[in-house]
């Protein structure tokens, strides 16, 4: 389930806005290219698409492989230029698939683009970062920015309510993941530790249905969900959902 950060960062780090651990496996990524793949309309074949909080690429690099223009952004500048540095290696090799993404900075909760996109693409549960209020306004603000058809892709990790309320374990070699959990308040914190590193996320519960009333509040509709469990910690489900804009 779980790709971790390809930062190499010395220092203990703390973001509300930055998910500790990309959730973006090979499944959630295919569930992201099949989306973007059901986009036939002639009208929308040239436009690009959005992504935010696009982090150091695992999603970014997958959809302009397979032929769209990306505008990727995030808030962080060293994941930005972790990203910009990936591009420039792929230069002599993969010019073409480089070229097709923009690297911008910007927030994912107040964001302004001067042209209509055929998806926005929001992945690794990187909506989970926010608030409720912050979550839903990030979602009309995205559905906002679709062209008429257009998709609003979008992850979540659904943690259910009988997951313990603290639990460690190795996400791989050297590396383990300690996430405490308050049900009653709906929030979780996640801390990655590696040697003397750690790296702490604080992070929102979100479930199926509170996506489901955000979706439906921004005037998109769900045609697609994917449920993808992690075998590692059965109450942790990661989805994928896949709207689109009618009007």
């Amino acid at each position: 389930m779980t790709a971790l950060p390809l930062t190499d960062d010395r220092t203990r780090h703390s973001d509300a806005r930055t998910p500790l651990l990309s959730l973006c496996d090979e499944t959630e990524i295919q569930s992201v290219l099949d989306l973007l793949s059901f986009i036939q309309e002639p009208e929308l074949a040239e436009l690009r698409v959005l992504e935010l909080a696009c982090g150091v690429g695992p999603v970014t690099l997958p959809m302009a492989a397979a032929g769209h223009r990306v505008l990727a952004t995030d808030s962080q500048r060293e994941a930005l230029d972790l990203l910009s540095a990936r591009l420039h290696d792929l230069q002599p090799t993969r010019a073409s698939l480089a070229s097709r993404v923009e690297v911008r900075q910007a927030d994912m909760t107040d964001f302004l683009f001067d042209e209509p996109f055929k998806a926005v693409c929001i992945s690794a549960g990187s909506i989970t970062a926010l608030g409720p209020d912050q979550r839903r306004a990030t979602i009309r603000l995205a559905a906002a920015h679709l062209a008429p058809g257009g998709r609003l892709i979008l992850s979540a990790e659904h943690v259910r309510p009988e997951a313990p309320a603290h639990a460690t374990f190795t996400a791989r070699p050297g590396i383990t993941l300690t996430e405490r959990i308050d049900h009653a308040h709906r929030r979780r914190q996640v801390t990655l530790a590696r040697g003397k590193e750690t790296r702490t996320s604080d992070l929102f519960l979100v479930t199926p249905h509170d996506l489901l009333q955000d979706f439906a509040e921004a005037g998109v509709t769900v045609d697609y969900r994917h449920f993808i469990p992690d075998a590692r910690r059965p109450h942790h489900t990661n989805i994928v959902f896949g709207t689109v804009k009618l009007h």
